[in-house]
């Protein structure tokens, strides 16, 4: 008995140090325990010494947890590009739920409500598994803070609906939106080694869109206390601000920016390159056309996710950045492939530049989260690059395609390497 057990702790003890909590900082690690263990009392407190429910309740609690579901099943696949695409603190849509249940149910159904719509949000989530306990702990406190509000104001929203109800109910949204601002940015300010006031509070984008999420959990609430089937219109409002959110967050910048890696896209660089080509043509200059294709990048998709091989090119983004100069016409045409015009500069120039970039993307170590969403570093990561030069007036196309073609050199060469067009082919641009 005494044998197994000593046998048996050693690898249990192993299985608790492979959390992800222990990778937080100390002190972030103690704030989230802490967090956790109030919003822990809160529920049991709230559960104890709140209303029995009523067959209305039970009514309202079968409409709010059917409309959520039908919501996060009808707007999974944008919720998922949404979380994939972006970076830092998410706010999704599903908090429209959370705010009536806590002003319309006893405190157990309400809870109870909330759980099972934070559960059918995990799969999307793909977040680290104490990340969404302390999110999903942020958010009960929160809740509960508003219901807090709702029940010592002693206001019945179902009743005739006036100002003092419009003001409690106003109350118990700001009361939701700053608990759960403290939660998420005092985590912030504990984890991120150089913590600024927009990383800790959010963008004005980031805190208007959760001000917004928050007014129309209010709407809602009052809505559904006054028509039960309101979520009928609800749901595909919802669905339509999720898509909505979606296409912001894909036009950010302008319609010539790629938005995963901030580079310009096809339109923004051929519109771009045009210019320094007709310069080029004018000054009787040199210029240099580079094209690199990631090594293998399916791989990446296919071994930890999507959400991973985002954080890849993001990466090789800052490479590029890091490694030309500005006047350097940088762009990303999709899937793994990049493209470089680089002004005034002839071929063994065009190399040296391919062979930094080459060494940087080689160098590169991406903190990314697998299909489970725990942790996980990439790194050696290689690309294949192709380089071709002219002097004088040049066809783009015409140099844009000797790139391509030694790209396809180096490929078939072995990869991880830097492959000059023919020089007859360059001769003859």
């Amino acid at each position: 008995m005494t044998d197994s057990l000593r046998t048996e702790h050693p690898s249990s003890w192993r299985w608790v140090r492979s959390w992800g909590l222990w990778s937080l900082s100390t002190g972030a690690r103690r704030y989230v325990i802490i967090f956790e263990l109030l919003a822990a009392i809160a529920v049991v407190v709230a559960c104890l010494t709140d209303l029995p429910p009523t067959r209305a309740d039970w009514r309202w609690f079968g409409v709010l947890v059917g409309a959520g579901a039908l919501h996060l099943w009808l707007s999974r696949r944008t919720e998922e590009t949404r979380r994939d695409s972006g970076t830092g603190p998410h706010m999704d849509t599903s908090v429209v739920w959370i705010l009536p249940a806590m002003v319309l149910l006893p405190a157990w159904m309400a809870v109870l409500s909330m759980l099972l719509l934070r559960v059918q949000l995990y799969p999307v989530a793909r977040r680290p598994l104490y990340r969404y306990t302390f999110g999903t702990a942020g958010i009960l406190l929160a809740a509960l803070g508003s219901l807090a509000v709702v029940r010592l104001a002693g206001v019945d929203m179902t009743s005739a609906f006036g100002a003092r109800e419009a003001l409690v109910l106003a109350l118990a949204g700001l009361t939701y939106f700053v608990i759960n601002a403290i939660a998420i940015g005092g985590v912030i300010a504990l984890s991120a080694p150089q913590p600024t006031w927009t990383v800790v509070a959010g963008s004005r984008r980031d805190n208007a869109m959760a001000a917004l999420t928050v007014c129309l959990g209010a709407l809602a609430a009052l809505a559904i206390a006054h028509a039960w089937l309101a979520p009928l219109f609800v749901v595909p409002l919802l669905c339509a601000l999720d898509w909505g959110a979606l296409q912001i967050e894909n036009l950010r910048g302008d319609a010539r920016t790629d938005h995963k890696t901030q580079l310009l896209n096809s339109r923004g660089w051929h519109e771009q390159a045009a210019r320094e080509l007709a310069r080029s043509a004018r000054l009787r200059t040199t210029l240099s056309v580079a094209v690199l294709d990631l090594d293998h990048f399916k791989l990446v998709n296919d071994t930890w996710g999507h959400p991973a091989g985002d954080a890849v090119l993001r990466a090789v983004g800052r490479v590029l950045r890091e490694t030309t100069r500005q006047g350097d016409v940088v762009g990303r045409f999709g899937g793994e492939e990049f493209i470089l015009l680089l002004p005034d500069t002839d071929l063994d120039g065009a190399i040296q530049v391919a062979e930094r970039i080459r060494r940087g993307v080689a160098a590169m170590q991406v903190a990314a989260t697998d299909k489970r969403g725990q942790p996980v570093v990439i790194s050696d990561r290689t690309t294949s690059i192709g380089v071709a030069a002219a002097a004088g007036t040049a066809d783009l196309d015409t140099l844009m395609r000797h790139a391509d073609a030694a790209v396809y050199e180096a490929k078939h060469g072995g990869r991880n390497q830097v492959r000059a067009a023919d020089q007859s082919a360059d001769a003859a641009l």
